[in-house]
């Protein structure tokens, strides 16, 4: 007898809600270093967040989509191509970019 948490049919539940929240989390460390960086950097503090904002959109929808995708009968006809890993790992790249910007500027 399987547990409930060891059930198959639950991997695919987990695995949009991990990417959902690693999306949020993104997005929340974006408005944490735009608002510490914005005194020192300007309107330019700015760029980070406007640029996370629609990626993490973007991630949230294509978990969205891959869990109803995955959940439907029919087998998966394309791969993903990881295009949502390196978006995640740009937003982030670019965040800490704008927070070494802000410690190399002098207050």
């Amino acid at each position: 007898m399987t547990s409930p948490s060891t059930s198959p049919g639950l991997q695919n539940e987990r695995t949009a809600l991990a990417w959902q929240r690693t999306a949020l989390a993104v997005l929340a460390g974006a408005a944490v270093v735009t608002r510490m960086t914005l005194h020192r950097l300007g309107i330019f503090a700015l760029v980070g967040l406007l640029v996370a904002i629609p990626i993490c959109v973007w991630v949230l929808v294509e978990s969205r989509s891959r869990y109803r995708h995955d959940a439907a009968p029919q087998a998966r006809t394309r791969s993903r191509g990881g295009r949502s890993h390196g978006a995640l790992a740009l937003a982030i790249a670019l965040l800490a970019m704008m927070e070494l910007a802000a410690l190399v500027v002098a207050p």
